[in-house]
């Protein structure tokens, strides 16, 4: 009605810049999220997140680089971690940001927890 944003739909867009072996070798086990402020539907957003803990080992193993930026993503980003069984981590956690395109205004800060797979558990 006010053409602001729900709160699912930030979700969405946190999750878009989250590498896909991630999901396919993790599942979300909690996520934080900090409002700094309200964006409208017509907003563009860069939706960020880097690897924190446990993680930064992993992306640096698999040596993944996007566009220069180390271990950043950014959302439509083709990413993929091989080797990713070589060094799984039993937990994860990401930082996250998602920050209009225009200016670099700050919407959303947040964090993921991530915990491996049941059948990904190594024997």
């Amino acid at each position: 009605m006010n053409q602001h944003v729900n709160d699912v739909k930030y979700v969405g867009w946190v999750m878009e810049s989250v590498p896909v072996a991630i999901f396919e070798n993790y599942e979300l086990s909690s996520m934080t999220f900090k409002y700094r402020r309200q964006c409208s539907q017509s907003d563009a957003l860069q939706s960020m997140c880097s690897p924190t803990s446990c993680t930064a080992k992993l992306e640096k193993e698999a040596e993944v680089e996007v566009n220069g930026a180390g271990c950043s993503y950014t959302a439509g980003c083709q990413t993929s971690i091989p080797d990713v069984a070589k060094c799984v981590p039993p937990h994860l956690q990401f930082t996250h940001l998602l920050r209009l395109q225009v200016d670099g205004a700050e919407i959303l800060q947040g964090k993921t927890q991530w915990r491996l797979k049941k059948s990904k558990h190594l024997h």
